[in-house]
């Protein structure tokens, strides 16, 4: 999905994201690049409506912290998780993950798959891997779905994007593209 800056990328995961995990316990895990911009969402969402089940796992965290969010994982007590590509290579989380129900997997920032996108991070190339191993952990025969977010990607990038995920667990997504459209900006 590519919406604009303030086009409503997050709500079109979260929202889902916590009714799901309201009526199923499943958890989302949200996969982004930038810690502050986990803080930052999971602070949102509990100013706005109070107990969220909403965390992040982070490098911010002190090791209270840390521990009271894998315990919440763990218990069913989170139905968001935001996490960066590199906290899927813990052993921990593969372990917490596995003895959950996940509804999706969300990619934020998608464009860090391709090396046509402007902040390309090869810890993205982990995410179907790790996918991959979780499901043959969980014994699954379909796949854990997948959405993928950015604000901006070029032909090229979203043509990655799809590319990786075909390739890598056979996966087929449906592009959803918003155009921005600034009727409060004007030109001269």
């Amino acid at each position: 999905t590519i919406f604009p800056t303030g086009g409503g990328k997050s709500l079109a995961f979260q929202l889902p994201a916590l009714m799901q995990g309201e009526l199923t316990r499943a958890l989302t895990v949200v996969v982004s690049p930038l810690v502050s911009l986990m803080k930052d969402q999971v602070e949102v969402l509990e100013d706005r409506f109070g107990n969220v089940q909403a965390v992040q796992l982070s490098s911010l965290l002190s090791p209270l912290e840390r521990r009271n969010v894998l315990e919440r994982i763990e218990q069913g007590g989170a139905h968001l998780l935001y996490v960066a590509p590199e906290s899927l290579r813990s052993p921990t989380l593969f372990r917490l993950l596995r003895t959950r129900h996940i509804a999706r997997f969300v990619v934020d920032e998608a464009h860090c798959f391709s090396v046509w996108g402007h902040d390309f991070r090869v810890d993205y190339l982990y995410i179907a891997r790790f996918i991959r191993e979780l499901m043959e952990a969980k014994g699954l025969s379909s796949p854990i779905p997948v959405s993928c977010f950015t604000a901006t990607a070029k032909p090229q990038v979203i043509a990655d994007i799809r590319d990786y995920f075909r390739k890598e667990l056979g996966l087929e997504l449906q592009p959803f593209i918003s155009h921005a459209r600034r009727e409060n900006l004007a030109y001269e």
